[in-house]
């Protein structure tokens, strides 16, 4: 797990915690401790490695190079990841999970063992398998919301926490602008149609586009008002040629 906790409060780990664990793995400074060779994981992207990509790729190098070990990148397109997540040829990777409805079973259900990705093309992208935690969730799946769900839950989710197949993350935010005369518009991170959620109110959307796209003229008069200028400026300078060119002509004759 990457925290733990002191004091009745969630730290984080020190780096000198992950080392700790790479020599209880035989991997001390990110050698084999019997070989000596280095450890070197495949960091499978799942997008070419464009420039505007290149410094998130890098980043993630750099967090494995501080327990010494190498990222070997190989960045490929959605396809071809794909292709290599279903035949089991990733290593490390990284992928995001919307739930569809408000349900912890929504995502226990990703580490289920039959829900296998390479073996039997399910949602479980790890491909993790615990015969404890399988056992769990076939009770789970079943379960009304109470107590007794929610103890079961909280097993799986410390299996999981402790197996660590997945380095978790959390975004929690969402954010939304729309005008006044839509209503029930709300930021969601799980609603992924909340059109049929909301109601418009055109009275009051004809009369505010009304209100703020009132025509302004005045920059028509003033454009209309500088070629007006520039016209007559021109014929300024026309008719002093001309007077020019003719008392040339007067000269010479």
């Amino acid at each position: 797990m990457t925290h733990k906790i002191v004091d009745g409060k969630i730290v984080r780990r020190s780096i000198e915690d992950a080392k700790k664990l790479m020599v209880e793995a035989g991997y001390p400074d990110g050698r084999d401790a019997k070989t000596g060779l280095p450890l070197v994981i495949n960091y499978d992207y799942y997008a070419l490695p464009t420039p505007e990509r290149k410094a998130e790729i890098d980043w993630v190098v750099k967090q494995f190079a501080k327990l010494g070990i190498q990222l070997e990148v190989r960045a490929t397109d959605n396809n071809q990841f794909q292709d290599k997540v279903r035949k089991g040829k990733h290593q490390v990777y990284w992928l995001g999970w919307l739930a569809d409805y408000p349900d912890a079973e929504n995502f226990l259900f990703l580490l289920y063992g039959p829900n296998g990705k390479s073996c039997c093309d399910g949602e479980n992208t790890s491909n993790y398998a615990d015969s404890e935690y399988d056992k769990l969730f076939s009770k789970l799946k079943l379960m009304d919301d109470g107590p007794e769900k929610q103890a079961l839950i909280d097993k799986m989710v410390k299996i999981a926490q402790e197996d660590a197949p997945w380095s978790f993350g959390y975004f929690p935010y969402s954010t939304s602008a729309v005008q006044h005369w839509l209503y029930n518009a709300r930021p969601t991170v799980m609603i992924r149609d909340p059109g049929r959620y909301m109601r418009l109110d055109p009275a009051e959307r004809v009369a505010k586009m009304r209100e703020w796209n009132r025509p302004v003229w005045w920059p028509v008069f003033l454009i209309i008002a500088g070629i007006v200028a520039v016209v007559l400026l021109a014929m300024r300078s026309f008719r002093q040629r001309e007077r020019t060119n003719a008392r040339g002509e007067e000269v010479l004759a």
